[in-house]
């Protein structure tokens, strides 16, 4: 099977340094957690309900779904463009039998699959065309009936007032014995739908000067009604949407709208 034609991440959405942030990534992004194991209840408990055998994970990050659903016996292959964030999700899978692959989740080739997963925003990081790139991508990689779960902050209840959670964060955490402090703030546009995120990453060891990671990007999202019509055109013969972690969804008042959409049999 031929890949989808390669594409570069569109220019015209600046994109965050995660080859230094893996380190930190964990700290400020999980809460300090491994997984997030209130969306891995779900993710089980879907794909046990539809005879799922075998997952990809694209733009898996530091394995905060792929350890989870491999240590629940799942087949699992996961995949992301920056080696430095598989180095660490490699770290903390240590004998979890996953298969890794650096890829690009437009046009890797990882092979068939029961379902696919594409979490935390990952679309976010995409235009949108390279984000519908993804959709057709994915949709070829699995199998007849096969699943893909994506999500993404809902533009809807983000412009509606919800974005005020999401504008302003300070945290600090200790990691490999160090002080770390993650300033970050961020700005909504209503035209584009893209979320404008600026950061200042500051570490100390004690011994040498603070280093720092100045980071300006931007992230894509959508309202249920665009992500609808362009997961229908992607191919997807049905299509549910859930809140955050599998609630209930609501166009108005969920934060992030969470896609399960199957492929035709």
């Amino acid at each position: 099977m031929a890949p989808v034609k390669k594409k570069t991440i569109s220019a015209t959405l600046r994109q965050p340094d995660y080859g230094v942030y893996a380190r930190f990534y964990d700290h400020f992004e999980l809460d300090g957690r491994s997984e997030s194991k209130e969306l891995n209840v779900f993710l089980d408990e879907l794909f046990s309900l539809n005879g799922v055998k075998t997952v990809v994970d694209f733009a898996c990050g530091t394995g905060a779904q792929c350890i989870g659903l491999a240590k629940a016996g799942y087949q699992v292959t996961a995949c992301d463009l920056n080696p430095e964030m598989l180095k660490t999700a490699k770290i903390k899978a240590r004998k979890t039998p996953i298969k890794f692959m650096t890829g690009d989740m437009r046009d890797c080739d990882p092979g068939r699959f029961d379902a696919a997963i594409c979490i935390f925003n990952a679309i976010g990081h995409l235009s949108k065309a390279d984000c519908r790139v993804f959709f057709a991508n994915a949709l070829q990689h699995l199998n007849p009936g096969g699943l893909l779960v994506i999500d993404i902050l809902n533009f809807k209840a983000m412009a509606a007032g919800i974005f005020r959670d999401y504008k302003y964060m300070s945290r600090e955490a200790i990691v490999d014995g160090m002080l770390v402090h993650h300033v970050r703030n961020c700005s909504l546009s209503r035209k584009t739908a893209q979320i404008t995120v600026k950061s200042v990453t500051r570490w100390q060891d004690g011994f040498n000067p603070p280093q720092e990671l100045h980071e300006d990007w931007q992230m894509q999202i959508y309202d249920d009604e665009e992500l609808l019509a362009m997961l229908k055109d992607a191919g997807f013969a049905e299509i549910q949407l859930f809140g955050p972690t599998g609630s209930d969804f609501s166009s108005d008042t969920s934060d992030s709208i969470l896609a399960v959409c199957q492929k035709s049999r």
